[in-house]
């Protein structure tokens, strides 16, 4: 089977479906992943044209074929191969300009005939998916697509939950308009969002209690350290930013969506398909004369360096990070 997803900001979600649902059914498939981006063709083409007797199923996964030339050709190709043993994924990701359109799209590539002939074509694209988290739930809950997103940020991910929260908003609030800050309270918080907010608290108002005392009892030390230094990188962004007149502290939110973000967005990538959002950058605009450049660089490293001394077992999870934590502005007063 041979499947081709394209699309813009659902397609990670619709990838991540797709992968959950044939490893749910093909227990211990091995798998292989190609990036066109790395002159990976002879590889791939092997990969395509050898079966295994001793293998029933293998899953093979060819991404960023956007960057792809002659993809028509590579398309027609496949043809040629017998995938009685493979599952294939290829990907495409389209790309949306500033104004929502895609820049990049599909049917200016390929022909979608010859690609019908070979692979599954399966969309993902904003306009059309209805069924990606977020647009579910801005349809649910007839919510801006940042309120959206912090409800799934606050409750996660699975769709069951997702459906549940939502029912118990809806319920509590009995026919009034959404309202983010009205109904947090009553929403089954995850971990990972619990901990995120403390480790801001942590940053911005130094407040340690709480965080010493969460991670204690959950011991996701990586995950937080994995947060602080996202926080710590995205403010070191910020400062830079800052410190060049690109953005001030004092600029209103529709002069940095409209005349700055676009510029800047890509410094600021979750991973291959998401950006960081304008209005949580714009968030912490109130924090930009908090700390120094070396500050943030300081502790960047510091967080690397605590990082790699668990993993190592240079010392001991809870009393380490309990010493990171407590020293952390010792010489930052």
């Amino acid at each position: 089977m041979v499947y081709f997803l394209y699309g813009d900001i659902p397609l990670q979600l619709k990838y991540d479906e797709l992968i959950k649902k044939i490893r749910e059914e093909n227990a211990g498939i091995p798998e292989q992943y190609f990036d066109v981006t790395q002159d990976e063709t002879d590889s791939i083409f092997q990969a395509l044209s050898t079966n295994s007797m001793f293998i029933p199923k293998s899953l093979i996964v060819i991404k960023r074929l956007e960057k792809m030339k002659g993809l028509n050709n590579f398309i027609k190709s496949l043809g040629e191969f017998n995938y009685s043993q493979k599952i294939i994924i290829l990907i495409y990701e389209e790309t949306l300009n500033d104004y929502g359109k895609t820049e990049n799209p599909l049917e200016k590539a390929l022909t979608m005939k010859n690609l019908e002939a070979v692979a599954k074509p399966v969309c993902a694209r904003k306009e059309k998916e209805k069924k990606s988290l977020q647009f579910f739930v801005e349809k649910e809950l007839k919510c801006t697509e940042y309120e959206a997103e912090k409800f799934i940020e606050m409750v996660g991910e699975d769709f069951l939950k997702i459906k549940n929260e939502i029912a118990k908003v809806e319920n509590f609030l009995n026919g009034e308009p959404f309202n983010l800050e009205k109904v947090k309270n009553i929403l089954s918080v995850n971990t990972e969002y619990n901990l995120y907010k403390l480790t801001e608290n942590f940053l911005y108002n130094k407040e340690n209690k709480n965080l010493i005392e969460h991670l204690r009892a959950e011991k996701n030390h990586m995950l937080f350290l994995n947060i602080l230094g996202e926080e710590l990188t995205t403010l070191l962004k910020l400062k830079d930013l800052s410190q060049r007149g690109i953005i001030k502290k004092g600029m209103s939110y529709n002069t940095f969506k409209a005349d700055i973000y676009p510029s800047i967005k890509k410094n600021f990538k979750i991973n291959s398909f998401r950006f960081t959002a304008e209005y949580p950058l714009f968030l912490k605009f109130k924090h930009l004369d908090l700390y120094s450049m070396d500050f943030y660089k300081k502790k960047m490293k510091d967080t690397l360096i605590i990082e790699y001394k668990i993993k190592t077992g240079q010392i001991e999870n809870d009393i380490g990070m309990e010493k990171f934590i407590l020293e952390f502005f010792l010489w930052f007063n």
